[in-house]
């Protein structure tokens, strides 16, 4: 059945069929979801080929995915009706040349509760609502280029009867070298609920979030432990988040993000943020909650000074639904800026038509290049306390001065370092107290002397 209303779509889509006609296709498709998560694969496939009735469907779906190099679609019972008018759209589209490229386009189009499967790359983390990859599962897909689904390394650490102090102890040694392996182990084996809220502390908390950056086949162990710290945990994670200089890292860290439940109370906390990409982040994970509470904080939103926050809001309010939140659409129908009008016409009158794909991926061309962008994640990364985000700030002040933006981009980093990683950055600093320009030594020289 959900082969079929699948096909269905897309054949629609494929042949430009009246919305009504789409919008009715949806709808089934959404209703079918809210009976629990499925994978539509080989398997799946050929049994529905086994029925006359829907053989031809099941066969209009195995060649769309083939011709996208897709083995499986992973579909959760969280997804939303725009989110299947979405990957209809990227399966009737012509294919990319580049091999997983509809991965990276369902991620920019927001395509966050139907995970595309595509042999050799790594499966984000399981959103809620849809089945975990299991070592079976991926034995049966493939096999090795799922290694990444085999049994966690981390396992359930047995509980710690050392003595609180010279726990506490072994903890601030383990942060103080930076040792994510180290904090996870001790932290996991502490069952007394005061005592662990005592040493989950925002430093720990951050390097177990790195700890899940460099290991990624730990999800599933380290998210526990962040969904015990609560607002903590979530808040680490959303500062990670923030910080991130790699889009792989922000899509990965905002998908664990969107897993916490805690997460709701940290993005309304966020909100409100003047910096616009930290808004912004908040009201995408204000979305991803689904609450009706958060629809207050993304209409204050809509009224923010920064075009991008504001579509953010509008896409959040979408996700949430209902009438409440459309009638907050209702008022930037008259917004000043097109793209904010259109998103928000878009979700209003859920026109199928809607394609934010070219700007979406612009957008994030256009922030991961830009000056200002770079600063307000150098700034972010004086405020992570981790070995990974100090090698980052390194590596930026190490960068050749072929430009102004260079410059101005090494001496920020330098001024986080200063702010944020010291003695660990001292050595660093000493060397760049000798650098051949002259404002290089000088900011070197300032951060040490503070």
């Amino acid at each position: 059945m959900y082969v079929a209303a699948l096909a269905l779509l897309l054949k629609q889509m494929r042949e430009r069929a009246p919305t009504a006609d789409m919008l009715g296709s949806v709808q089934r498709l959404a209703t079918l979801a809210q009976v629990g998560s499925v994978t539509i694969d080989d398997r799946v496939l050929d049994d529905a080929m086994a029925i006359e009735a829907v053989a031809s469907g099941a066969e209009l779906l195995r060649s769309l995915m083939a011709t996208h190099g897709l083995i499986a679609l992973d579909i959760a019972s969280t997804v939303t009706e725009a989110e299947f008018l979405k990957v209809g759209g990227l399966l009737v589209a012509p294919p990319s040349a580049v091999h997983g490229a509809i991965v990276e386009s369902a991620d920019a189009l927001s395509i966050w509760n139907i995970r595309l499967r595509v042999p050799g790359m790594t499966l984000r983390p399981t959103p809620v609502g849809m089945r975990a990859i299991v070592p079976n599962d991926a034995a049966q897909d493939g096999g090795a280029q799922y290694a990444h689904a085999a049994p966690l390394t981390i396992g359930t650490p047995a509980p710690i009867t050392t003595g609180h102090d010279v726990l506490e102890q072994d903890l601030a040694n383990a942060v103080r070298r930076g040792d994510g392996a180290t904090v996870f182990e001790l932290l996991s084996g502490v069952t007394d609920r005061v005592f662990f809220e005592q040493l989950a502390t925002p430093d720990a908390l951050q390097l177990v979030v790195e700890r899940l950056l460099e290991h990624p086949q730990n999800h599933e162990a380290v998210h526990d432990l962040l969904v015990r710290a609560g607002v903590p945990g979530a808040r680490a994670v959303f500062e990670q988040l923030v910080a991130a200089t790699e889009m792989a890292d922000r899509r990965f860290l905002y998908d664990v993000a969107a897993s916490l439940p805690a997460t709701l109370a940290v993005a309304r906390q966020y909100a409100n943020d003047p910096t616009w990409y930290v808004a912004r982040n908040a009201a995408g994970l204000l979305g991803e909650s689904r609450s009706q509470s958060a629809v207050v904080d993304l209409a204050r939103l809509l009224r923010h000074a920064d075009t991008r926050v504001r579509v953010a809001a509008v896409v959040a309010l979408g996700q949430i639904g209902g009438p409440n939140a459309m009638a907050r659409l209702e008022s930037v129908l008259f917004d000043s800026v097109q793209d904010v009008r259109n998103r928000a016409l878009s979700i209003v009158f859920a026109a199928p038509d809607a394609d934010p794909l070219a700007d979406r991926m612009m957008l994030a061309v256009q922030e991961e290049s830009t000056l200002e962008y770079q600063l307000e994640i150098i700034a972010a990364l004086s405020n992570v306390h981790t070995p990974r985000a100090r090698q980052k700030l390194i590596e930026m002040t190490m960068a050749r001065t072929r430009s102004l933006d260079d410059l101005q981009i090494r001496l920020a980093a330098i001024g986080a370092l200063g702010a944020g990683h010291r003695p660990a950055a001292d050595a660093v600093l000493r060397d760049l107290a000798n650098d051949e320009h002259s404002l290089i030594r000088e900011r070197a020289a300032a951060a040490l002397s503070r």
